[in-house]
């Protein structure tokens, strides 16, 4: 698993990220996320996009809930264009070029299978017997 080492930030009071970067591989079958988006979070914002797309900013100080897209909005080209850069930044120091396709086989303990959304835990266990 990928992540961040705040021992120092923990420990020593040091600086920690100024940013979380999310990598979603696969839709979300129980909102409709149609496919595998990216994002970074800052202190104040929230950016994510498809592939080919933008698809949610939000200024999480005038708007924690994120009930106000600002993705379409043209006072936020500027914000977007930042958060676009931080987003690209991530995707390189991961190496990140969104060739992982969602739908391939993954191996799990000696199993094949792809990828799929699971409602409830039960419907995992039926699955995975």
């Amino acid at each position: 698993m990928q992540g961040a080492n705040l021992a120092p930030s923990i420990l020593d009071g040091k600086p920690g990220p100024d940013s979380a970067f999310f990598q979603i591989f696969g839709p979300y079958h129980g909102d409709g996320t149609p496919g595998g988006w990216r994002g970074v979070r800052t202190e104040s914002h929230m950016y994510a996009r498809f592939h080919d797309r933008p698809w949610v900013l939000y200024d999480l100080d005038k708007d924690p809930y994120q009930m106000s897209n600002l993705t379409t909005g043209p006072r936020a080209r500027g914000l977007r264009d930042r958060m676009e850069k931080r987003l690209a930044q991530w995707m390189e120091t991961t190496g990140d070029d969104w060739a992982f396709n969602w739908s391939h086989p993954v191996e799990d303990d000696g199993r094949l299978y792809k990828h799929r959304t699971f409602h409830s835990v039960a419907e995992y266990l039926a699955w995975a017997k």
